[in-house]
């Protein structure tokens, strides 16, 4: 069921403001889309309020599908549609949407936007719940776009799928060396239930995973007694000096906000006893108690550190504790107070005992976006200043669930739902479980002048070469007629990794067990190797092309597309240069863009020569029917058709015939200055050296704001004039800004970049 993937972070209570919308409801589908959201299931009421939108654009349509992209955390389709409302005429209407597009912005690691549209929605003196938050969010981006580079050096590396799955993971931790215990929400039959919506009961469970092998064994459901058949069951932490196990219980019965209770359970005569709910008042009626961590003063006496909405905090969720004595009744709560906690919510708090350090994630202490993980040194009611853990563990999105192993405390885990978590519907969507260690610093050495030996530094990056990158069919963005896509590579890698088991069910008919055990060897085989090892290998790649770049090489790198034969040749075309399309989208978007700096002609730069071959290449016997699709689609044969290929990677100062006809600036070309609260033409003159008259195949204009107007052809001795639209009706001034132009000859293979200056003033 597709719903299953919208309710995923809601057990740590993120509490975002979710505001009703009326729309007329005369479309079932808006009636089906409002109870879905209702019930939390935020992509199921996307896909019906989208179905609405295709008949009627209405503006408040467009709103509820932003609204629920938000709350299940598709960051980006949740921008697309906030900005449709807020360009469109009823944007009055809705004086939230800034602040909603401005939160979206910020977690899919724009800061600049994000600060952008704080500052206006500042701007329009909106007194509501929202405005003290607003100023803190604003004050975080520009904390991040002054942030100096990360000095922790955390390295954080993404869990295989014997842990996390395209649904939701989180709060692992590791008991002992080899035992790693973590929640996992699936979906458990309701029997009886008639009601469509809420037909089948989503729990969070608790799991393990035996880590004793060279391999984490899959994890499977805990059988230990901590598990509920009617609620969920998650956020464990043990207390080995007492053998107790503490974790969290919680009502399924309303995900947008889930009342939860602390329980324990004590291990004697060689087993786990049946939990209870932990006494005093850590469990009070009508308000949530979760995230349990434990921590020890000198005399042994248990500190129960936990977070919790209850009354008498600082803000939504607070840190609080309460001390545990052995035989007496767990003592009065205490909230930690300011510094630790804030107007905002603090979360799964974590106690290294070891260090004397308290870490916990917030969404109110500045940060990169969403929850960041933060530490605090001391114990009790005595804490430091948090300081937050850098960008190099920290992402935009969610990073929650941090915890130390008792074993090796330079390692441990962390939640986050960061881009590269596995999904099926929104790369932001949905928790997975990652591992982090401190980096090994070098040690400092004795500098030696040494004859530098260049080629081989040079020629690091070619042994990864020709890397093949593989999608499903009529991937991305099926049945398009356009030959360019905004869909970036792992995002389709993402989907198309989950598909092996569609990809063996095709081939259920296949003549006796042992040929179709032959298949789903040769499947396992590709997913495992083709897909899944090359996509790491581009991983690599971006890396070394960024150190290349950045040793100041002029690089030349050719991307080739190729498709099965399944459509016509045509089609197999446009689908071939959509998918080289996704890889430049990739490299674009790589670091935040950094690669981006270096897409120009001139002077130290990247350029990407691309080749569509459609189907033109395919091996011979791959069929081509559509009735028969274990054939044609989920065949190994067809699925090796359907690939780009990165080859043929150049150093431009060894070989400078891949020079496009466009003369592109060394620097950023200063276009002019414009003024707030209008519209501004913008022409852009570029020279040229084609001998014969030729046109763009490719524009693209880095901004939401700015529309390509038009452009003319380029002709022998005359430039090439761009026309662009400046919206500037809300911007706000700027001495200098900047705004990317990417270009590409029609017939030649070259995108390139170029950057435009420009001021704004009153």
């Amino acid at each position: 069921m597709n719903h299953i993937h919208t309710r995923l972070l809601t057990l740590v209570a993120t509490l975002f403001l979710a505001l009703p919308v009326a729309v007329a409801q005369n479309d079932p589908n808006v009636d089906s889309g409002d109870e879905a959201f209702r019930y939390g299931y935020y992509k199921t009421a996307v896909d019906y309020y989208r179905l609405a939108y295709k008949i009627n654009k209405d503006p408040k349509l467009a709103y509820k599908i932003a609204e629920a992209y938000r709350l299940s955390n598709d960051y980006a389709s949740a921008i697309r549609y906030y900005s449709e409302v807020n360009q469109s005429s009823a944007a009055s209407l809705y004086p939230h949407c800034e602040y909603f597009l401005a939160a979206m912005y910020r977690n899919n690691g724009q800061a600049d936007s994000a600060l952008l549209f704080y500052r206006r929605y500042l701007a329009d003196g909106i007194n509501d719940q929202l405005l003290a938050r607003a100023r803190q969010e604003a004050r975080a981006c520009q904390w991040v776009l002054d942030s100096l580079p990360d000095t922790n050096n955390f390295v954080v590396k993404h869990e295989s799928k014997n842990i996390n799955t395209e649904f939701s993971e989180s709060g692992a931790v590791m008991m002992g060396d080899s035992l790693l215990f973590l929640s996992s929400m699936r979906e458990l039959s309701k029997p009886g239930s008639k009601d469509a919506i809420n037909s089948d009961l989503i729990l969070n469970q608790i799991f393990y995973a035996d880590f004793s092998g060279d391999e984490p064994n899959r994890c499977v459901v805990n059988n230990w007694g901590f598990n509920d058949k009617e609620k969920h069951s998650c956020n464990i932490a043990f207390d080995p000096i007492h053998q107790n196990v503490y974790f969290t219980r919680c009502a399924p019965d309303d995900f947008s906000d889930i009342p939860c209770d602390i329980y324990v359970s004590h291990y004697s005569k060689g087993k786990w006893q049946k939990a209870k709910k932990v006494g005093g008042n850590i469990n009070l009626d009508g308000y949530s108690s979760t995230h349990p961590t434990v921590g020890y003063l000198p005399d042994s006496t248990t500190i129960l550190y936990f977070s919790s909405n209850r009354p008498g905090g600082l803000g939504g969720y607070d840190i609080w504790y309460s001390i545990i004595k052995e035989g007496k009744a767990p003592a009065e709560c205490v909230n930690l107070g300011i510094p630790v906690n804030s107007e905002g919510n603090e979360i799964t708090p974590f106690y290294d005992n070891n260090s004397q350090r308290l870490f916990f994630s917030s969404d109110w202490h500045l940060g990169f976006g969403g929850y960041d993980v933060f530490v605090s040194e001391g114990i009790r009611d005595s804490w430091q200043e948090p300081v937050n853990l850098g960008a190099s563990l920290n992402s935009p999105a969610n990073d929650i669930y941090f915890s130390v192993n008792t074993f090796d405390p330079k390692s441990g885990y962390l939640t986050s739902n960061r881009r590269g978590s596995f999904f099926i519907d929104g790369n932001t969507c949905c928790n997975d479980i990652y591992q982090w260690k401190m980096a090994k610093k070098a040690p400092q050495r004795r500098r030696v002048v040494e004859q530098p030996v260049v080629a081989q530094q040079k020629g690091a990056i070619h042994h990864l070469l020709p890397i093949k990158l593989y999608f499903h069919n009529d991937q991305p963005d099926p049945k398009s007629k356009l030959a360019t896509t905004t869909t970036n590579y792992f995002q389709t890698y993402n989907r198309y990794m989950f598909m092996r088991n569609d990809y063996k069910k095709a081939h259920t008919l296949a003549g006796g067990n042992v040929v179709y055990d032959s298949i789903c060897d040769a499947i396992d085989y590709f997913f495992d190797y083709d897909v899944q090892y090359n996509c790491e290998r581009f991983e690599q790649f971006l890396n070394l092309l960024l150190d290349d770049l950045k040793a100041g090489h002029r690089i030349s790198i050719t991307v080739e597309g190729y498709a099965s034969p399944i459509h016509t040749s045509k089609y197999n075309e446009l689908i071939s240069k959509r998918r080289i399309a996704s890889i430049v989208n990739q490299i674009m978007e790589y670091k935040k863009g950094i690669l981006t700096r270096y897409m120009g002609t001139n002077g130290g730069s990247l350029q990407i020569r691309e080749r569509a071959y459609g189907s033109s290449h395919a091996e011979r016997g791959v069929s081509a029917d559509p009735r028969q699709t274990n054939r044609s689609v989920y065949s190994v044969e067809a699925a090796k058709e359907r690939r780009i290929e990165i080859l043929d990677y150049q150093y431009l100062e060894d070989d400078s015939s891949l020079i496009s006809c466009l003369h592109l600036p060394t620097r950023a070309m200063h276009v002019g200055t414009f003024f707030t609260g209008e519209y501004a033409d913008i022409e852009v003159h570029l020279n040229h050296t084609a001998l014969t008259p030729t046109t763009l195949d490719f524009i693209s204009v880095g901004s939401a704001n700015v529309q390509v107007v038009g452009y003319s052809k380029i002709t022998p001795g005359r430039e090439l004039v761009i026309y662009l639209r400046m919206d500037n009706r809300k911007a706000e001034p700027a001495v200098s800004a900047f705004l990317p132009l990417t270009l590409r000859v029609a017939g030649e293979q070259i995108t390139q970049t170029v950057f435009l200056e420009y001021s704004l003033q009153k």
